[in-house]
């Protein structure tokens, strides 16, 4: 169920690091990471500090996904919307008349949506929930800054920041460590981790700044900058005290890890000025990288992973279309679906898929790998949603968006 906000993460922190801004509220969550987008940058995450999806997204973003940038914020909402899927043609009635092309429409699944409370600014998102439904993700504050946060049967705990503006919870694993980012007085990013509510430093790890995006076992992953570009990216494993960098090709993000050690990430990032764009979904483990290839077109990015090393993500096929993919370890395979550029965020051990409609902006489920799409619910009052994450229970997790009184999101639950 492993997955990662954190492309949008690393978004909201170089603008972050960049500016010393307060998050902007609510990039969508569904937003598509810049990398899997066309030569067309993404609008997303927010750009306080650093701050990272982040799949995303959304209010925060995917990313998408608050998009924090640092400041929590979603991942990731798809925004670049590719070709829409061709439909075959449908048989022409007696008369010749050809039959309606409209598509059915998505049904919806049969769960309930929970807003979850936030602190005392309207935006919040979930990032990831655990075993025991503890929820973590982050929360605005009536400052505009965001917070880290964990949500426990319901009641939300501030886990603040290392003296900085801004922080976002990413991940908790099922001992109840939670991971993410934080920012210093000095208004850097550094990874961070809680354990038993206390705030941990794990460092730059030799860069400007850095976002621990998951964590399993005794395992933490993430990306360090060694520049303020998207090839300045860096895949960092940490065990114990112990950290290595990925030997990968420039450009690389650790988005999520399994309880057996293999690691989820894309490498090949770069700027919007510098083409060709050229992104690799791969897996690590045990210093052996494997690229998991495309659906047929130039990207892909891994967005989550299981502990049966089943990996989902997006990618480009050749017709030009964004689709979304589950790797059963071999091969990677189209997820089916009526929307036209969807985005898979996670899977969980029993192989429930999770992620966004591209084209109506709604979180989605698919029950099973070879089954077809579902819509989650919408809370009353809402305009759109993303899903972000999921855990072994099928609890989803993810931001649902408003426009009153300006435009937010909040952190749903799904049941």
């Amino acid at each position: 169920m492993r997955t990662r906000a954190a492309l949008t993460t690393l978004a909201v922190v170089l603008g972050m690091a960049l500016s010393g801004a307060p998050p902007a509220v609510a990039g969508r969550p569904g937003d598509r990471p810049p990398e899997t987008t066309r030569p067309t940058r993404p609008k997303p995450t927010v750009a306080p500090s650093p701050t990272v999806s982040p799949r995303p997204t959304a209010s925060p973003t995917p990313t998408v996904r608050p998009t924090l940038s640092p400041s929590p914020t979603v991942r990731p909402t798809p925004t670049v919307s590719p070709t829409p899927t061709v439909r075959p043609t449908p048989t022409a009635s007696p008369t010749g008349t050809p039959a309606p092309t409209t598509p059915a429409p998505m049904p919806t699944a049969d769960r309930a949506a929970v807003v979850l409370p936030g602190l005392d600014g309207p935006g919040s998102t979930a990032y990831d929930v655990n075993s025991a439904g503890v929820v973590v993700g982050a929360a605005e504050l009536a400052s505009g800054y965001w917070h880290a946060v964990r949500w426990v049967d319901g009641r939300i705990e501030d886990l603040g920041t290392l003296g900085g503006l801004n922080s976002q919870a990413e991940a908790i694993d099922e001992r109840g460590r939670i991971v993410g980012f934080a920012q210093a007085a000095d208004g850097s990013a550094h990874a961070v981790a809680w354990v038993n509510g206390k705030i941990q430093d794990l460092g730059l790890t030799g860069g400007i700044f850095s976002v621990a995006s998951d964590t399993a076992g005794d395992r933490v992953v993430g990306t360090y900058h060694v520049t303020d570009s998207f090839s300045g990216r860096r895949a960092f494993v940490r065990t114990g005290n112990t950290e290595i960098t990925i030997d990968a090709p420039p450009g690389a993000s650790a988005v999520a890890v399994n309880e057996a050690g293999t690691v989820a990430g894309t490498y090949g990032f770069k700027d919007w000025t510098d083409p060709p764009f050229v992104q690799q979904a791969f897996v690590w483990r045990d210093g052996v990288l494997r690229s998991l290839g495309t659906l047929g077109g130039p990207n892909s990015t891994a967005n989550g992973i299981n502990d049966l090393g089943q990996v989902v993500g997006t990618s480009w096929t050749a017709e030009g279309q964004f689709a979304a993919f589950f790797w059963d370890g071999s091969a990677m395979r189209r997820l089916a679906t009526g929307s036209a550029s969807p985005t898979a965020q996670a899977v969980n051990d029993s192989g429930l898929v999770i992620g966004t409609d591209g084209t109506g902006g709604r979180a989605m489920i698919w029950p099973t790998p070879t089954a077809g799409s579902q819509l989650l619910p919408l809370p009353d009052g809402a305009v759109d949603s993303v899903a972000i994450n999921v855990n072994d229970a099928g609890l989803v997790v993810g931001q649902a968006n408003y426009l009153a009184p300006r435009f937010h999101g909040r952190a749903v639950v799904w049941r």
